[in-house]
């Protein structure tokens, strides 16, 4: 590859060393390489989170992108680490749940990784480094998927909580947090006008009662709810999120994951 792209989603945080490992060894070991920080900020073993982020982060870079996804895995045997060409992209990342949710819509091609092969020394406490870097210098360097390891069909099965609906009701939950407290919920804006079908509608969340999707979250004040109301609008990922202007809606209304939110239609 030609000044080849690799970026970082994991759940080491910024406090410590750990990308600065990585990416001294990729930049040491690939010549022209960008590194491309997605993000370390994942809370450690929340699963969902982690398949948020990579479906709404990873899925818009070219062709040919390497992205290193360290985040939730076992860093042992029981979930194996893999390497998954998916749209044109490459996915180093633990078959723990994520590429079953992420990958199983459109055709792939895995491989599970010889772990032997790229860690002598046996150590398995830090997988981006030991197992993921190498993989990644490989495909940078020109290696093929079979030359890394041999072929999987199927990836470890996810089950994840799918909205429930009813002719008049809609059970969704919150499926993401953001860092702005924003609570984006498991259906997309145009899933929901779909099953809306132009019925009017109100959302319970707590002791508020939401009945409009609103296109900007100062629509809240121009609509003289003030600074502090809630609004239901669209996230950037294009899915419904419960939000408030200047104002971090979980800690003001207690939000939490997988928090299940009531639709009633009329």
């Amino acid at each position: 590859m030609q000044n080849p792209l690799i970026t970082l989603t994991t759940d080491w945080g910024y406090n410590d060393f750990f990308s600065g490992m990585v990416k001294g060894r990729l930049y040491s070991s690939i010549p022209n390489v960008q590194v491309v920080d997605i993000t370390h900020g994942l809370e450690p073993f929340q699963l969902a989170r982690a398949i948020f982020a990579v479906r709404h982060a990873c899925m818009g870079f070219p062709s040919g992108t390497i992205h290193i996804i360290d985040a939730t895995a076992a860093h042992d045997d029981t979930a194996p680490y893999i390497l998954v060409e998916y749209l044109q992209q490459y996915y180093i990342c633990a078959d723990n749940g994520l590429p079953s949710a992420v990958f199983s819509d459109h055709p792939f091609r895995a491989v599970a990784i010889g772990v032997v092969e790229y860690n002598h020394d046996d150590f398995r406490t830090f997988a981006a480094y030991h197992i993921y870097c190498p993989v990644a210098t490989q495909l940078a360097l020109g290696a093929s998927l079979s030359d890394i390891g041999a072929p999987i069909e199927a990836f470890c099965p996810y089950m994840p909580i799918h909205y429930i609906q009813t002719s008049n009701l809609l059970k969704l939950y919150i499926a993401y947090i953001d860092s702005y407290g924003n609570a984006i919920l498991n259906i997309s804006h145009q899933e929901f006008e779909s099953i809306r079908a132009e019925r009017k509608f109100e959302m319970q969340v707590h002791e508020v009662s939401l009945s409009q999707v609103d296109r900007a979250y100062s629509a809240a004040s121009s609509a003289g709810r003030g600074r502090a109301a809630l609004l239901l609008t669209v996230s950037a990922t294009g899915y419904l999120q419960i939000a408030m202007r200047q104002y971090s809606a979980e800690q003001y209304f207690g939000l939490r994951m997988h928090e299940s939110i009531t639709v009633r239609f009329f």
